[in-house]
């Protein structure tokens, strides 16, 4: 009990070097990602548009949505599925790279 402990040098890594690489990593993925998500949103909720040519060409999608309107909301929709997405993966990374506990 009395036992003294002796310091052990903690191991230092490259940790700044290495964080140079992830924010452009990202940004690089985040980019297709958000296409994707913004492809599958606007799929999604223009699967029942219907043309209308009663009072000119005009297209409209589920929830009385216009075509521009749906591909806004879709866009809007992209953007939050990303930054959830973004969010898992950083969690996803910090739990693997602290390892087993």
């Amino acid at each position: 009990m009395g036992r003294r402990l002796e310091p052990v040098a903690a191991k230092t890594g490259p940790a700044a070097g290495k964080a140079g690489y992830i924010t452009p990593a990202l940004v690089l993925g985040a980019v297709p990602l958000l296409l994707a998500d913004w492809f599958i949103a606007s799929a999604i909720l223009g699967r029942d548009c219907v043309v209308s040519y009663g009072g000119g060409n005009t297209t409209e999608c589920g929830g009385g949505l216009s075509e521009e309107e749906m591909s806004a909301a879709s866009g809007l929709i992209a953007l939050v599925v990303l930054a959830i997405q973004l969010g898992l993966i950083v969690l996803v990374r910090r739990r693997i790279r602290s390892g087993p506990q």
